[in-house]
């Protein structure tokens, strides 16, 4: 895993844990079953990460749980960008990572 990817992962984790601590390991199944990849998913494919968060918690949730992870960013890496999405969010973090 890269440093990159480590970051996303790290940020999906404590959102999901912020959100509802027993949720993680749900979610985490979810992913697994519908799409092979758990939460590193959200650093290999954003889209389909937010597409499988929707599928089992619903839209309105997923797009929380999305603006959660952003928040992280924010909050603890003093991300000043204007980041709307997760897609974007994975593409400034491969950028500061060189990847």
């Amino acid at each position: 895993m890269s440093s990159a990817e480590d970051i996303v992962v790290r940020a999906v984790t404590y959102a999901v844990e912020k959100a509802n601590p027993t949720l993680k390991n749900l979610l985490e199944f979810h992913l697994k079953t519908t799409t092979g990849k758990g939460y590193e998913l959200a650093y290999e494919d954003p889209k389909m990460f937010k597409e499988a968060v929707s599928k089992l918690f619903g839209e309105y949730s997923g797009r929380l749980l999305e603006m959660l992870i952003i928040s992280y960013f924010k909050e603890k890496v003093g991300l000043k960008e204007n980041i709307e999405d997760l897609e974007d969010l994975v593409e400034y973090v491969k950028k500061i990572y060189g990847e």
